[in-house]
């Protein structure tokens, strides 16, 4: 008889765990647009070998700092906690004296010994793969000046460092070589890997360079355009976001193959920025980690962001990476992971605006059946706003992902109400009743444990004394 409770509880237990959420990977499978890039410049990132700590001053901005590939092996786990997919590294090759950074290439078939071995790079792609991350691999352009034959050496590293199991790279300064050669480079390359993923950086773009370069062949580019767009609307408040919105909506299909940042190796850090506009630095990162988690591209985060980072340029902002400081931040960044990996809009997703006023934008991520609505408050007032039936489908209710609010569809509206420096991501979900199969299996499980109680208190006072 107990044993039989047993199993009628145990299986009330699974009809409790009926409700779990799938994830967007689950039901459509994994696409880049899906991922979600964690980049780091390696000397600066972890120390994992002391081995290799020659000529190492954790005291000179411009000298080598002791990180390497075991370094990151050691902290994939934390990078993996905070629910990035891909790991993007800096340029791994050897390089001339005092050339930390990566930038200055001596020899583009071999790694930089500050670094680590080949084995260990080996051992450091088989770990993120374990992890099922992916891993890209920045790879400077050297000019010809520098590098007499680079178009030659270029393709031929290339094609044995995917050998390696490397998932992408990513070319930095295009403009060095031609646009034929990029042809030529982009076609050898996918012969050798065709699902290897080439993406492009160069600093200075602007639209029509990035375009250009698109239509190359290349499968993403940093969009750099839109850095400054997004600096410009965060660093101080009541902002339009009118020309964010403008820019995705000129070539919408592109949107997904784009990879959309704050902080890079050339600018300042973007916490510098803030404090120069008197915002709060966790306050404001909060603010615009939701709209880069939520907005059509590919959210790209630099090592440090985190931990609010602070820098004008290189050196000052690339510092050692410190792993103690305060949590609130890469905890959120963890949230906002887990609900861009659970909901197919904000990664397969249509955008539209439904309000946008001087700081203040309420935008809607739609796919399929799925539909979330963002609302983030930029401004320094408190915020309400209503959205009709005609923007929002009637007899709903939005459920609050990030603190929890809920809103009910009333006489064909829908009445937000956001604090200033705050944000909601909402999702649209049929009016909630009352969940009769779930309070009933709460119910049996109870009961059945209660019986289960009592037969065994019964079982034991029967028992006869020894």
């Amino acid at each position: 008889m107990l044993k039989k409770i047993m199993i009628i509880i145990l299986f009330s237990q699974i009809l409790l765990l009926m409700t779990v959420t799938v994830s967007a990977e689950e039901q459509y499978g994994q696409e880049w647009q899906d991922e979600m890039i964690y980049s780091l410049m390696v000397d600066r990132f972890a120390d994992g070998n002391v081995e290799n700590n020659f000529d190492v001053d954790v005291k000179d901005p411009l000298g080598y700092q002791g990180g390497d590939f075991q370094g990151i092996i050691d902290q994939l786990d934390y990078i993996e906690e905070m629910n990035f997919t891909v790991v993007q590294l800096s340029s791994i090759f050897t390089n001339e004296e005092g050339g930390f950074h990566g930038e200055w290439v001596k020899d583009y078939t071999q790694p930089e010994p500050h670094f680590g071995t080949m084995k260990e790079f080996n051992q450091l792609v088989d770990e993120v793969h374990k992890r099922k991350m992916k891993l890209i691999l920045e790879i400077p352009v050297m000019s010809s000046e520098e590098y007499p034959n680079i178009e030659d050496t270029l393709l031929a590293a290339t094609r044995s460092w995917i050998d390696t199991g490397i998932d992408g790279i990513q070319l930095n300064h295009l403009g060095e070589l031609s646009s034929n050669y990029w042809e030529h480079f982009i076609s050898e390359i996918k012969k050798a890997k065709s699902d290897i993923w080439i993406t492009g950086f160069e600093k200075d773009s602007d639209q029509a360079e990035l375009e250009a370069y698109e239509q190359l062949g290349f499968d993403g580019m940093v969009n750099v355009p839109v850095n400054h767009l997004l600096r410009e609307e965060f660093s101080e408040p009541n902002q339009s976001f009118q020309s964010l919105f403008d820019r995705w909506g000129e070539n919408e299909e592109n949107n997904p193959r784009r990879f959309t940042f704050f902080d890079h190796q050339y600018t300042p850090r973007f916490t510098t920025e803030m404090l120069a506009g008197e915002i709060y630095p966790i306050t404001g990162w909060k603010q615009a980690l939701v709209f880069l988690y939520t907005q059509p591209e590919i959210p790209m985060i630099y090592y440090g962001t985190e931990t609010t980072v602070e820098g004008e340029e290189m050196p000052e902002n690339i510092p050692l990476m410190n792993f103690r400081s305060d949590k609130e931040l890469s905890e959120y960044i963890t949230t906002l992971g887990q609900i861009r990996k659970e909901q197919p809009a904000l990664t397969r997703g249509t955008i539209e605006i439904l309000y946008e006023k001087d700081g203040m934008v309420v935008y809607k991520r739609q796919y399929e059946s799925d539909t979330l609505v963002v609302a983030v408050n930029n401004t320094t007032k408190d915020q309400s706003i209503r959205l009709t039936k005609e923007q929002l489908e009637d007899e709903k209710e939005l459920r609050g992902l990030l603190n929890s609010d809920l809103v009910r569809s009333a006489d064909g509206e829908y009445h937000l109400v956001i604090d200033r420096d705050q944000s909601e991501i909402y999702k649209m979900t049929e009016k909630s009743g009352y969940n009769f199969v779930f309070i009933l299996s709460i119910f049996l499980v109870f009961v059945l444990f209660g019986t289960f109680m009592y037969m065994a208190w019964r079982r034991g006072k029967n028992k006869p004394i020894e």
